[in-house]
């Protein structure tokens, strides 16, 4: 036992194999077994390429780590709320108006009007013109109208000593529209009663004045231009027929 105690290694002879240890394994060793201070390792110590997917810790990256485009876009997400709505822009130019549109058959293709406040007076006995009292209808080619006419007006029928009327008719293209009364167009007439048998004929004066309206139809009508007329008359002198503020409307209705 005192013997094996005699063998324990001094400080001096550890030191020493140390020492020879160092020298025979070379400069790795003694590269490993320096310690490296903190944050002494730079790009400049790094060898291009030399850090690979292998040294990097996985999901330690950032996405400011990588090149534009290099990290694919992910899915698109949900739309956000929609904002307040801005300011109204200025008005654009108004553009061209369209082409009028064709009516359906039974339907009013056009309407056209004339009127007059000016007073206008006939003692004829044949009929006359009305001075303004004409419109043209015009039917388009390939096509079938109709006309439906109104006429209104303020009339005063007066003088002589019996019951006369005052006539009204209403013509295109020179035919008389429907109802065609003829020497019957009865529009006003002179007594202020309207005598009857049995009664006094009571005259009217110029003051006496109403008013009254007509509606007149056509036939067919093919394609072209047609002129209404209105036409005034009394049916014996010396009565005076008066028309004022009176108003002319012709609806075209096409038919085929």
């Amino acid at each position: 036992m005192k013997r094996l105690r005699s063998l324990r290694p001094t400080p001096s002879i550890v030191i020493a194999c140390a020492a020879l240890f160092i020298a025979l394994a070379g400069t790795s060793v003694a590269a490993v077994s320096i310690v490296i201070p903190r944050n002494s390792i730079g790009s400049l110590q790094l060898k291009p390429n030399s850090v690979n997917s292998a040294k990097v810790l996985n999901g330690s990256l950032l996405r400011a780590d990588f090149r534009s485009g290099q990290v694919p876009a992910g899915p698109r997400g949900p739309a956000g709320s929609a904002g307040p709505a801005g300011p109204a822009g200025p008005a654009g130019p108004a553009g061209p108006a369209g082409a009028a549109g064709a009516a359906a058959p039974g339907y009013t293709a056009e309407t056209l009007a004339q009127s007059s406040t000016s007073d206008a007076t006939t003692t004829s006995t044949t009929y006359t013109n009305l001075n303004g009292g004409s419109l043209t209808a015009t039917t388009p080619t390939g096509e079938t109208d109709k006309l439906v006419v109104f006429f209104s007006g303020e009339s005063a029928c007066y003088g002589g000593t019996t019951l006369q009327h005052c006539l009204v008719k209403i013509t295109v293209d020179g035919t008389e529209l429907s109802p065609a009364a003829g020497a019957d167009a009865f529009f006003d007439n002179n007594d202020l009663g309207v005598t009857s048998p049995g009664t006094t004929f009571r005259p009217k004066s110029s003051g006496d004045s109403a008013q009254h309206a007509i509606v007149r139809v056509s036939g067919n009508l093919s394609a072209g231009a047609h002129v209404v007329q209105v036409q005034y008359s009394v049916s014996a002198a010396p009565v005076a027929f008066n028309l004022d503020d009176w108003a002319l409307v012709v609806q075209r209705i096409k038919v085929s």
